[in-house]
């Protein structure tokens, strides 16, 4: 159902500007964003796939086996750079804020600069003119 409906937003998005076509994110590629972060080099990655092994031990640890129920509600914009579907606020939100802040701060722990200093926000992106500089130009 969520990805029907972000297919149809896409295709009404394209319908009025065939060139944003490159800049939709493919229906097998949605996903929650629970951390940015900028890997420079093998160490980091390493560093960064330990981080999230040690994270998912929590995460298992914090759900207990029970399954997060995410909604969706609106969309909205970052710097007119990334269309996005927000998330609707539910009890679920705030496991997932939870889940979140414990996963940056197990980066931090291991000397990754994640999340930034920026409140977390989920979002599920949609479409990113940064998959297209050319695109990014003329928009």
């Amino acid at each position: 159902q969520i990805t029907g409906s972000i297919q149809a937003v896409q295709d009404a998005i394209i319908q009025k500007d065939q060139r944003l076509s490159k800049a939709m994110v493919r229906p097998g590629s949605l996903h929650v964003t629970m951390l940015v972060m900028h890997l420079s080099n093998e160490e980091e990655i390493s560093l960064a796939v330990g981080a999230l092994s040690d994270s998912k031990n929590f995460v298992e640890d914090l759900l207990k086996g029970k399954t997060v129920d995410l909604s969706f509600q609106g969309i909205d914009h970052f710097k007119n750079e990334v269309g996005f579907v927000k998330l609707a606020e539910n009890d679920h939100t705030t496991i997932l804020t939870e889940i979140a802040e414990t996963m940056k701060k197990i980066f931090q722990e291991k000397g990754i600069l994640a999340g930034e200093e920026r409140a977390f926000k989920p979002h599920l992106t949609f479409m990113k003119l940064s998959k297209s500089t050319q695109l990014r130009k003329q928009v």
